[in-house]
């Protein structure tokens, strides 16, 4: 039933009135809530029945589409119904075209919905056309009115972009045409955007081009909504792919921006092949979302055709995400490049330095080994082997001088790269590398130079030795009948055959080195003395030739049969020098004045001084064994395992203390002295040498053995509980005596050799003999005395200075002594007992004490007097035997009474003889008279 037309405009009316309170009240609410980072606007409309948003789901979906979290797939059951399409068309302006299709089903989209599915289209287009804004089309043809305005009012409630223009293409029925027709002006008025209402298709074509709208809208622009998903599908798979590479290249390069290099060579190649193998990763998965989108790019085109693949805008999208990639590789290759310069550069930093310190170590230990390397060697065949052992100990150092020459150059290319490491880190370590190098190279130089000096001189040596001891035998094995000629004859010989050693000096002048002085000064001493008694002999044969003689019956001394030598002699180098000039025997030459009786007279003398050189030569030989039974019996036991458990703890590590240096003074008698014995025994001359020129080794070994023979005895005490090592020691050996008797032999043996000199001097007739054999019982003697006073010394107690400090001890004795002091005022009437120590530097006056049970005597300290603070009178009333000792001004005096006359003077010359050379300037009184 039709209605009458002021029924139809009551209700157009009514309609209209209603559609413009709706719609003024929605943009007043759209107004006051607009948010300008997301553009999003709430409304509400009671009457339309239109839901209302919360904050918290806008804000939610806002930050979906700017992370690009919002994908097809998330929209895809909106998508699917067409509510609102994004063809790709565009204005003539450029901005992108959004359709809302004429379905008749916009009414079930709910608000959420409506706007999830406009954040998802207007992010489709580029963000540049998105700035350009939006033109919709609402397709509304078919439609009611209603559904209009129910577009319009969601729109202007929320539209997450600028709107220019909505084109509406009005319903066609009567009543929608006419309220279309009445609302038109109210459209343009009541909303921020443009809207026109439009009757047709044709009245669109006016405002955009057809070849920009569907078939639907009457235009040419092809459109497939299932392939513009399917392409939207692809697109979005290739953007997350790309979106996911490029987190993964921006973690990997910060966190390789972050790290920090390493400080060893291992770590620095392990965190390198860690980073190349994450880059080789990194890079495969770029190439394959390249090659993946270069095939997306080709399906696209082939999908929607040569014509609309641009305007689809897909294809775009994929060369855009491309070249995109293709920037990022290039940024990301680039990057890697600096970085693992960066890297392999730290690498060659620290394996310099592991190298520096590895090389440092070697050569400083080769520089160690060199300046160790002082043997020069004492025969030619060991100066030989030391140059061999030297050689190849030169190859091993080249071995790291050239490894050295490798690390410096690459130190240098550390400091000229273009990474440049710091000056200090680098430059020094090459320097002390250059530095160490050029020292080893030079002293390795220095060794082999040195010992080729050497064995030059060696060789010369051993000519001079050789000739040497061919002069000693030849003057040796003549005797006095052997005719005087025959006898010139062989030494003129032994002078002529060897010319070179007429000027010795010069012949081992370019060959003198600190390291073989005392050896050639040995040997140039040994051939003047060979050379002189040569010459003695030569003078002395010729003066019997011009001399007639008469012939003189001689005997020579019967050799004793030698014993057996021990076998734990180590072979060494045989001195033969002397220090003094010898004199031969001069038996030969007669005496025309003696009586008839002299000839069995000289004879009973040389057969007992033959006797007395067997008895040295047999008991030497028979002390030496002695002294190697004892060091292979007694001292090498203590390190044997199978008697470790006999040995008491008080004795383990004490060796050195029971034995003192034994061991030493049986090198020493075994190696040297009895060989110097055995081959001077047929010449008393050469005998007596022996005594002297190895008087200093005397004093020496024997000073100090009996120094430590009241520790070795305390040592013994306090382990004569637990004799079962020493009596296993005993009972192997076969000894009948103890440890205790075999220790006293040095002492025995040393006061043996001046009774033995003393029987060769008694002996001996001839002057130039008994001038030798009397130095050498002087010098044996004063080593006893010295070795008695040193014994004296170390039983001084009390003393809290250093003995060592004091000087050589000079004299030592007991005497009586009366002391005065004028800041004590003491003056003693009785004497006191005292032993004085006579020392270079000091007087020491001691009070003896008289040894109680086993322990020995001992010397309590009283008194200590510089000597250069002292004066001396010599002489004192009442007694020869005195003689003062006084401090300046006389503030102390001690008046000093000897036991003899004699020994005064020794004592009051010897300090004399200090104060002259000691203080030679010094103006105050030294000694005086009274």
């Amino acid at each position: 039933m039709a209605s009458s037309p002021t029924t139809i405009e009551n209700q157009i009316d009514s309609f209209l009135e209603q559609f413009k309170r709706s719609a003024t009240k929605a943009m007043e609410e759209t107004h006051r809530n607009y948010h300008a980072s997301s553009s999003i606007s709430r409304s509400r409309s009671g009457n339309l029945d239109l839901e209302v948003l919360e904050a918290e789901d806008v804000e939610s979906m806002t930050g979906e589409i700017e992370n690009g979290d919002l994908a097809v797939r998330d929209v895809a059951d909106l998508l699917q119904p067409q509510y609102a399409i994004i063809t790709g068309g565009k204005t003539r302006e450029g901005c992108p075209i959004i359709t809302f299709s004429d379905n008749g089903n916009f009414h079930n989209l709910t608000d959420l919905d409506y706007q999830r599915l406009m954040l998802y289209l207007t992010s489709v287009p580029t963000l540049q056309e998105a700035d350009l804004g939006f033109h919709l089309i609402i397709d509304r043809r078919t439609d009611k009115w209603n559904s209009v305005k129910t577009v319009l009012l969601k729109i202007s409630a929320y539209f997450p972009g600028l709107v220019h223009v909505a084109y509406v293409l009005r319903p066609v029925g009567f009543l929608q045409k006419a309220i279309s027709e009445v609302s038109n002006k109210l459209f343009r008025e009541d909303f921020k955007f443009r809207v026109i209402v439009l009757a047709n298709v044709n009245e669109l074509h006016d405002f955009i081009d057809k070849d920009q709208l569907t078939e639907q809208l009457g235009g040419d622009l092809p459109y497939c909504h299932h392939t513009w998903i399917q392409n939207r599908i692809s697109l979005e798979k290739f953007s997350s792919m790309t979106q996911d590479v490029s987190v993964a290249l921006d973690s990997f390069t910060r966190r390789l921006a972050e790290v920090e290099f390493p400080n060893n060579t291992v770590a620095t190649t392990r965190l390198l092949s860690q980073q190349q193998a994450e880059y080789n990763e990194l890079k495969e998965e770029i190439l394959s979302a390249a090659k993946h989108g270069e095939a997306l790019l080709d399906s696209v085109r082939k999908l929607t055709g040569k014509g609309t693949a641009d305007r689809l805008g897909n294809v775009a999208a994929v060369e855009r995400l491309l070249v995109q990639l293709e920037e990022t590789e290039r940024t990301f290759d680039l990057f890697w490049s600096h970085h693992s310069a960066r890297l392999r550069h730290c690498l060659a930093l620290r394996q310099f330095e592991q190298d520096f310190r590895e090389l440092q170590a070697n050569l400083d230990q080769h520089l160690k080994s060199i300046d160790e390397m002082t043997e020069v060697g004492e025969t030619q065949s060991r100066v030989e082997q030391l140059i061999r052992d030297t050689t190849s100990f030169q190859r091993i150092c080249r071995g790291d001088i050239d490894r050295a020459e490798e690390v410096i150059a690459a130190g240098q290319q550390l400091l000229s790269g273009r990474h440049q490491c710091p000056t200090e880190v680098v430059e020094p370590k090459c320097a002390e590398l250059q530095r160490v190098c050029t020292m080893l190279s030079q002293r390795l130089e220095r060794r082999l130079h040195t010992l080729t000096k050497c064995r030059e001189l060696m060789e010369r040596i051993d000519k001079a030795n050789a000739w040497c001891t061919r002069g000693i035998e030849l003057l040796a094995s003549q005797s006095s009948t052997m005719p005087p000629e025959q006898a010139l004859q062989e030494l003129e010989q032994l002078i002529g055959a060897s010319e070179e050693f007429h000027h010795p000096r010069c012949i081992f002048q370019d060959s003198i080195m600190p390291e073989t002085k005392a050896l050639v000064t040995q040997v140039l001493q040994r051939i003047e003395d060979v050379s002189l008694m040569c010459e003695k002999r030569i003078v002395t044969l010729k003066q019997q030739l011009v001399k007639p003689a008469r012939p003189v019956q001689t005997v020579t001394p019967e050799p004793a049969k030698p014993l057996q030598a021990s076998p734990n002699i180590k072979p060494g180098r045989i001195l033969k020098k002397a220090n003094t000039m010898p004199k031969m025997e001069m038996g030969s030459i007669e005496d025309t004045s003696s009586p008839e009786s002299e000839p069995r007279d000289l004879e009973a003398s040389r057969l007992k001084r033959g006797h007395v050189l067997t008895e040295l030569v047999e008991t030497e030989r028979a002390y030496v064994a002695e002294l190697g039974s004892i060091i292979k019996g007694y001292k090498l036991e203590m390190n044997n395992e199978a008697l470790m458990h006999l040995i008491p703890a008080a004795l383990i590590g004490k060796a050195d203390v029971l034995f003192g240096n034994l061991e030493e003074i049986y090198h020493f008698h075994g190696e040297t002295f009895l060989r110097d014995l055995e081959n001077c025994i047929s010449n008393t001359e050469l005998v007596a040498l022996c005594f002297v020129q190895r008087r200093e080794i005397f004093f020496r070994l024997y000073s100090y053995y009996c120094q430590n023979i009241p520790r070795s005895e305390r040592l013994r005490e306090q382990i004569q509980g637990e004799p079962q090592f020493l009596a296993a020691c005993q009972q192997k050996l076969g000894h009948k005596l103890p440890l205790a008797a075999y220790l006293l032999k040095p002492v025995q043996r040393i006061t043996k050799y001046q009774l033995l000199l003393k029987d060769l001097l008694k002996y001996s007739d001839e002057p130039a003999c008994c001038t030798e054999l009397q130095e050498a019982l002087d010098c044996m003697l004063v080593v006893l005395k010295c070795v008695n006073d040193s014994m004296h010394q170390t039983a001084i107690t009390g003393f809290g200075g250093d003995l060592t400090a004091q000087g050589e001890l000079l004299l030592q004795g007991s005497f009586s002594v009366w002391s005065s002091s004028k800041r004590e005022r003491l003056l003693r009437l009785k004497p006191s007992q005292r032993h004085i120590f006579l020392y270079e530097k000091a007087m020491i006056f001691c009070k003896h004490s008289k040894p109680q049970a086993h322990n020995k005597a001992t010397y309590h300290f009283k008194r200590y007097l510089k000597m250069s603070q002292i004066g001396l009178t010599e002489s004192v009333k009442g007694d020869t035997r005195r003689f003062e000792i006084w401090l300046q001004g006389r503030q102390e005096v001690h008046t000093i009474q000897a036991t003899s006359l004699e020994v005064k003077q020794s004592w009051v010359r010897q300090i004399k003889d200090l104060f002259v050379r000691q203080f030679p300037g010094r103006h105050s009184p030294v000694y005086r008279d009274p």
